[in-house]
């Protein structure tokens, strides 16, 4: 027999932003979403563990990353990534086991969750197969 007291617990989503953006921004996007589910639901945000520099961001053409680099140049915002392409050819992957340890932690330290949201490069990371 299962005996209930009128108050279910809510279910916690872990949150997962992606690439060249942090928490606050997935959870600014996210606010009418986490407002109509209050009631149900608790959203846990977390921040990519890789911080990019501008070298690392798409749209950047090469003489700009170039120049950012020689002048110590910094962004308004700190901009993350689960993981980075260092090189297309051949492919080089750089930050995804780092990623990986982090949200291993995560789970340890802050978990259980009851689903995982992401979007872009953190839904990539809401289905690798991470240990506990």
């Amino acid at each position: 027999m299962v005996v209930t007291t009128g108050e279910q617990a809510k279910l916690r989503i872990l949150c997962l932003h992606g690439y060249e953006q942090d928490s606050s921004i997935f959870r600014t996007k996210l606010r009418q979403h986490i407002a109509g589910l209050a009631d149900v639901a608790e959203f846990v945000f977390v921040d990519a563990p890789n911080v990019l520099q501008p070298y690392d961001i798409d749209g950047m053409d090469n003489l700009k990353r170039a120049a950012a680099v020689r002048s110590g140049e910094s962004l308004d915002r700190t901009i993350r990534g689960w993981y980075w392409l260092k090189s297309a050819a051949p492919e080089q992957v750089c930050g995804l086991e780092t990623s990986v340890e982090f949200l291993a932690s995560v789970l340890r330290d802050n978990g259980p969750f009851d689903g995982v949201l992401g979007f872009s490069q953190g839904k990539c990371l809401s289905n690798w197969p991470i240990d506990k």
